[in-house]
């Protein structure tokens, strides 16, 4: 927005003075001992000065804004609220509103003790109420942004950039629930992914289509073209794609399920479709390490699958520290893990607890589809030129003013 309106220059500067507080900030909870959790470092006297150093950036910003402040001053309005300077702006909105959700929830204990002597922690479940709605409108405005026009956005034109990715987001959404994805957040979600999808879609075919005219090449070429010419912006359009598959995946934790039993040789258990039989159980020897290994028979259907062998290993140079090795089968619908959990206390029997994680894969597709994106969007663009064929003789156009006589010299120096 600041290259192509010249807006939101306060905004976009203090977004990085924030970006880089925030970091020490972090580093600040992580290494003060403040916060008490798995990341961070035992309690140590080096605090104070993390908040000396922030609070003397704090100024640093502020006499920068303020020395700099005529230069930031913006160069137009906002002219509509359907626009893509609006999707824009409500986008960065709802990133800001995370960020503040995250971070109070994880200040919540600092503050609570001191307000009431009492340090309360939040869990899992606040987190998921407020970054869910969150996520949701995000991926909604991933969609819509480059559907929108800049200024503002005639609803003729919004009828004809919407339609087929609405209908592609029903058409998503209706799958999803013919497969059983019956949760009201998942459904939303898988319908957003389709319009998201559709939209990115729609935006490289529309450009491949003209290039493919122009060139007489095909689509898949025009498209490998058009993101060569304008790397950043189709680099982001792969960017949000990637993010789709990753709320793909998302949107299946609603369905997580787990089984957790003592199991003798020859017992079983079911999870979903799969059903688990304990078939044996056997201890190896390696160079660092002794393993109690279960051998766990997976059959869907009736049929069987494949054998797992989860493992709990005690490594001997590290004074018996204990570790577990799961055991995985994965697809693109579903992740199986098989878990050797240790001993029952009162039968002295194995116990297996075993998960079942839909749409998982699809995370970590979505992650290497982002890392390509961001690599496409630091290429340099690829420069066009203009070829000018030869033509190998005159060519008279009836009506055209007569060709000049060869035996005619022209001088310069006349108008």
């Amino acid at each position: 927005m600041q290259e192509k309106r010249g807006m939101m220059k306060v905004w976009n500067v203090w977004l990085v003075f924030c970006t880089f507080l925030l970091c020490i900030l972090g580093t600040f909870l992580t290494r003060s001992g403040i916060v008490s959790s798995v990341h961070a470092f035992a309690n140590s006297q080096i605090g104070p000065w993390f908040v000396g150093f922030m609070a003397l950036t704090l100024c640093v910003c502020f006499a920068a804004y303020f020395i700099n402040r005529d230069y930031l001053k913006s160069e137009n309005v906002l002219d509509s609220v359907v626009s893509r300077e609006s999707s824009f702006l409500f986008n960065n909105l709802l990133f800001l509103v995370a960020c503040i959700a995250v971070l109070s929830g994880t200040l919540f204990p600092v503050f609570s003790e001191w307000f009431t002597s009492n340090r309360i922690s939040v869990g899992a479940p606040f987190f998921n109420k407020v970054m869910i709605p969150i996520g949701l409108a995000i991926l909604f405005l991933t969609g819509v942004g480059p559907l929108l026009a800049w200024r503002r956005t005639s609803a003729e034109s919004l009828k004809r950039n919407f339609l087929w990715p609405t209908i592609f987001g029903i058409i998503s959404g209706a799958l999803a629930l013919l497969l059983g994805y019956r949760d009201s957040f998942s459904a939303v979600c898988l319908f957003l992914c389709g319009f998201v999808a559709w939209a990115v879609v729609l935006e490289f075919y529309r450009g491949a289509k003209v290039i493919a005219a122009r060139s007489s090449v095909n689509l898949i070429v025009a498209c490998q073209e058009l993101a060569m010419r304008n790397t950043r912006r189709y680099g982001g359009y792969v960017v949000h794609f990637g993010m789709v598959l990753i709320f793909i995946g998302l949107a299946g934790a609603a369905f997580n399920t787990d089984v957790q039993k003592a199991m003798n040789l020859g017992d079983s258990m079911q999870v979903g479709p799969y059903k688990l039989i304990l078939q044996s159980a056997d201890a190896k020897a390696e160079k660092n390490y002794t393993s109690d290994r279960m051998i766990v028979e997976v059959l869907k259907n009736n049929k069987q699958l494949m054998l797992l062998y989860p493992e709990k290993r005690k490594f001997q140079r590290e004074n018996q520290q204990p570790g577990t090795m799961v055991a995985i089968y994965s697809t693109l619908r579903e992740d199986l893990y098989v878990v050797f959990a240790g001993q029952d206390e009162a039968t002295n029997l194995p116990v297996i607890h075993t998960f079942l994680n839909p749409l998982v894969k699809w995370i970590w597709l979505g992650g290497a589809v982002v890392v390509l994106g961001t690599i496409l969007a630091i290429l340099p663009n690829r420069k066009t030129f203009i070829a000018l064929a030869a033509v190998p003789q005159a060519v008279t156009i009836p009506g055209a003013a007569p060709a000049l006589n060869p035996s005619i010299t022209l001088r310069e120096g006349h108008d």
